[in-house]
């Protein structure tokens, strides 16, 4: 038995690397179907669209929209903060955005 691997069962390795290659070289079972698989939405997405619609949206409108589709999520006002710093930055979206400063007292006084 010199000289020849053998895997963790007992088959050469020769054995599991052909077995391996028959299984991508299989056609899947929806090769027929050309309909592509939906994208996951992000919450980065969903805060370029708040912002997209109304420049001057505030913390907790930028929150319940993340939280309409994410509700699982922990987004709260220093991510809205965040996020909105990055948009003026031109970070989010490639370009700067002209987004008015939100303010601690700006952001609670709808509270």
């Amino acid at each position: 038995m010199r000289g020849k691997k053998r895997g963790s069962t007992g088959k050469k390795v020769a054995d599991l690397r052909q077995q391996k290659s028959r299984k991508a070289a299989a056609p899947s079972k929806d090769a027929n179907s050309t309909a592509k698989p939906k994208q996951k939405r992000t919450i980065r997405q969903v805060v370029i669209e708040a912002i997209a619609a109304n420049a001057a949206v505030t913390n907790d409108e930028m929150i319940a929209a993340v939280k309409k589709e994410f509700p699982e999520s922990a987004f709260k006002d220093t991510h809205a903060a965040w996020y909105r710093s990055q948009a003026r930055k031109g970070s989010l979206t490639g370009a700067p955005v002209s987004i008015p400063a939100m303010g601690r007292k700006q952001s609670r006084a709808s509270d």
